[in-house]
């Protein structure tokens, strides 16, 4: 996706005064555009968090948002703003109150649906940042694979197939998922 040209990298609260409500991110100081999502995309987003938020609710684990939402992410390689697809904040690291503008905190949980268009150097490079910046879990959701990746810090990632049920271990731990349940509807 193209980069707006900026003379030098912007900070968190600049890119908020600048590009709030805007569809872009903050990319270690570089904005990038971000495409609107396909209708499988948003399909699938809204019921992965429909079922996280239900399961969060249910058992008062925290809290899920839904995409669009800025998550501030310092890193060695530097500050970004991040919104991931679906995400979840554990109750007690939820701060108070909650900032209008973005979270200064990594979530817990985060869902990254690919799209036919994404790289998956960049899908990549996504899921190493949200990590690095202490993201305990995150899900590469990829409908044309019909697959979810699950990747932790210091494991393996892990291929869950149709067939296979996606739970939230370790930070969602009632939260299951048939992945028969989750690509219904969408086709081969």
């Amino acid at each position: 996706m193209p980069a707006v040209a900026t003379q030098r990298g912007l900070t968190a609260e600049e890119f908020w005064q600048q590009y709030a409500g805007k569809p872009y991110e903050l990319v270690r100081g570089e904005v990038k555009e971000r495409m609107p999502a396909g209708l499988i995309h948003g399909l699938l987003a809204m019921r992965l968090g429909r079922r996280i938020d239900t399961v969060a609710s249910e058992y008062r684990r925290g809290i899920t948002v839904a995409a669009e939402t800025g998550f501030r992410l310092r890193t060695a390689l530097g500050e970004s703003v991040r919104a991931p697809d679906v995400a979840f904040i554990r109750t007690e690291r939820l701060p108070s109150p909650l900032p209008q503008s973005f979270a200064d905190l990594a979530p817990d949980l985060v869902v990254e649906i690919a799209s036919p268009n994404d790289a998956y150097t960049e899908l990549r490079d996504k899921v190493d940042e949200w990590l690095q910046a202490g993201v305990q879990v995150v899900w590469v959701v990829d409908p044309q694979r019909r697959t979810v990746e699950v990747f932790q810090p210091n494991a393996p990632i892990r291929v869950l197939r149709e067939g296979d049920t996606l739970t939230g271990d370790p930070v969602l731990p009632d939260f299951q998922l048939p992945l028969s349940e989750l690509f219904a509807e969408i086709g081969e």
